[in-house]
């Protein structure tokens, strides 16, 4: 079309000259018989001239123009480090989100690779006139191959709408894990001592799902080493219909001659989801200290947060230990350099056999130190070895430590009914900071602890900022706990603490068991969690809808969470409802709020009436502020 308008203007010029040229001669006798007709006459071509020409101008704006109003611009990237294959085509798309209801495509463009690797650059022009500004758009994009898509998003990225961009996007796409045929890591083991391996060393390869309670081995392999030496390729089938494309998987390598361990991965390297890479993953093995009579407990180090960098001289410590004697030794004890390492972090403890008593309890249990500075320490050591605990794959959480330069409150949470979470267990202590009288407020300070393992009481530590506290108000520390999506304990309105004579520190709250039910719910409050101000949300976010009483201080009715898993704004939610115990005579509202780790990223500011005196229980729309 904009070719068309520079033609017709060119077109306009060159038949305004031929007219001119075939007319000289009548205009000659015009102008001399009617020279006020003809000036008033030659004033209305120019006129119309001028009107082309300036129609012309503004199409060879409209072309020239910046992406913005009608073009969405960015790049298709991703992690992996293998090449993109000559034929292959990126295909972007720009769709309408709708909650309960079908996307529909507004835009698309195919773009052959044609040898080019990533980033590829796009360009997706759309009508302005489709675009409805109270709705939520998004772009992703996939990566095709003869037909077969090899890489797609796992989370489009809002657009146009909402105050989102419109130039400059990164759509990041990730291996497509589908088919029968199998999929197959590949890679080489490597290491830098100026060792020979001996001809009968054997080289193992691991694939390791890390993404549950326990370290799951999804696929492995042996290479016998026959004479070669490193760097030693690998090519490690897996099952494609084994991964979860939400889940962490680590790729980790030993060597191993006559039956001992003497080179292990120092942590496992991230493959397969999340934009990891697929193929040339390079697997570096460091000597294992390990004595002929040791046995050794494998296990990975996550965090629920973690940061994209760590400090570079930073160490991570683990050890086994009795954990009713915190002060005597360790039973074993490693450190790994992190050397710009961050999360997760596999490893490997040595330990003696025959210092393990079958009849006491062990645990492990890791902390991450710069220098003197303690960065990050275990939520709860994870008992291994004795009393039906696992010998190993073990994974230990660990959380980070209070900044001392804010607020540290101290805290014990007991209750008079005892209670022991499996190893396994999926249970976990909500703790937070909030105004009493604020029940659907975003908290002052929130965090949580696991609890698999652990029995009461439960004592850790929960920072805060002191600036966000006023001394004019009243503040209460407040605790339930949460198993499988159910509340199972709860505080009957958390202790005062921090401001009018309150504890500042070492606070003790007792919880009291919740009656849980198998019986189903009478019925469900639906609707979508959404915001004013979208951001692309961390995949493992998670969002908590609260049911509770209007204006009542205390634990919610109903508390659900859902990890997002790549869901962005708007958030379907479902809340189950128990009708018969409701008092049509009260009002009721939900409330959500997102949490990555513990930072609170968008929380409600007010709770939305639902259920009674004719507030809905469907269609819900719950709006949360960026925090």
């Amino acid at each position: 079309m904009l070719a068309g308008i520079k033609t017709n203007r060119i077109k306009l010029k060159l038949n305004t000259h031929r007219i001119n040229a075939s007319h000289d001669k009548e205009k000659k006798e015009v102008r001399k018989r009617f020279p006020g007709f003809l000036s008033v006459a030659l004033m209305f071509i120019m006129a119309l001239v001028l009107v082309a020409c300036g129609g012309g101008q503004e199409g060879e704006e409209t072309a020239d123009a910046p992406a913005g109003g009608n073009v969405i611009t960015g790049n298709v990237i991703y992690l992996d480090r293998s090449a993109l294959d000559p034929n292959a085509v990126i295909e972007v798309d720009l769709y309408q989100t709708l909650a309960g209801g079908p996307d529909t495509i507004i835009a698309s463009q195919s773009i052959n690779a044609e040898g080019r690797q990533v980033p590829i650059p796009f360009e997706i022009q759309f009508d302005p006139a489709q675009i409805d500004t109270t709705q939520t758009y998004l772009v992703g994009a996939r990566i095709v191959v003869n037909g077969e898509p090899v890489f797609a998003s796992q989370a489009a990225v809002p657009v146009i709408t909402n105050g989102a961009p419109t130039q400059g996007i990164e759509v990041l796409v990730s291996p497509v894990l589908t088919g029968t045929a199998g999929g197959t890591l590949t890679g080489n083991v490597f290491y830098v001592e100026r060792i020979a391996l001996q001809p009968d060393a054997l080289i193992s390869v691991e694939l390791q799902d890390v993404s549950g309670g326990t370290t799951t081995i999804v696929a492995s392999r042996d290479i016998n080493a026959e004479g070669r030496q490193v760097p030693i390729p690998f090519e490690l089938p897996y099952d494609p219909t084994a991964i979860d494309p939400a889940g962490t998987y680590l790729l980790s390598a030993r060597i191993s001659e006559g039956g001992q361990i003497i080179f292990s991965s120092p942590t496992g390297s991230p493959v397969l989801t999340n934009g990891a890479p697929t193929s040339n993953v390079e697997l570096l093995v460091s000597q294992a200290a390990v004595s002929p009579m040791a046995d050794v407990i494998r296990g990975t180090v996550t965090t629920a947060r973690p940061p994209e960098t760590l400090d570079p001289a930073a160490v991570l410590q683990v050890e086994l230990r009795e954990p009713m004697l915190a002060d005597a030794p360790a039973a074993s004890q490693i450190e790994i350099p992190m050397g710009g390492m961050t999360f997760p972090i596999s490893f490997e403890l040595p330990y003696d056999p025959a210092a393990v008593a079958a009849d006491r309890t062990y645990a492990v249990a890791a902390r991450v130190l710069s220098g003197n500075q303690l960065l990050y320490v275990t939520l709860s050591p994870v008992p291994v070895l004795t009393n039906g605990a696992p010998a190993s794959e073990i994974i230990v959480p660990v959380a980070p430590v209070p900044n001392p330069a804010g607020g540290v409150l101290r805290f014990t949470v007991t209750s008079d009914t005892p209670m022991t979470w499996p190893a396994d267990s999926s249970a976990y202590l909500n703790v937070e900071i909030r105004e009493p009288m604020l029940a659907d407020a975003p908290a002052a300070a929130f965090s949580y602890v696991p609890l698999a393992g652990l029995s009461f009481p439960v004592a850790f530590e929960l920072g805060y900022d002191p600036a966000t506290i006023d001394p004019n108000k009243a503040y209460i520390f407040d605790a339930r706990i949460i198993d499988n999506n159910l509340l199972t304990f709860s505080s009957s309105g958390g202790t005062p603490v921090l401001t009018q004579g309150a504890p500042v520190t070492d606070v003790t709250l007792n919880l009291v068991n919740s009656t849980v039910t198998d019986a189903p719910p009478s019925g469900a409050i639906t609707g979508v969690v959404t915001t004013d101000v979208p951001a692309t949300l961390d995949p493992a976010a998670t969002l908590y809808v609260d049911f509770r009483e209007a204006g009542t201080t205390g634990e919610p009715i109903v508390t659900i969470s859902q990890l997002l898993e790549g869901a962005q704004f708007p958030i379907a939610f479902e809340v189950p409802l128990a009708a018969a115990t409701l008092d049509p005579a009260r009002s009721y509202v939900v409330g959500a709020r997102i949490l990555l780790g513990d930072q609170v990223l968008y929380a409600s500011a007010v709770g939305v009436p639902v259920v009674t005196q004719g507030a809905p229980t469907t269609d819900v729309v719950v709006n949360i502020p960026p925090q």
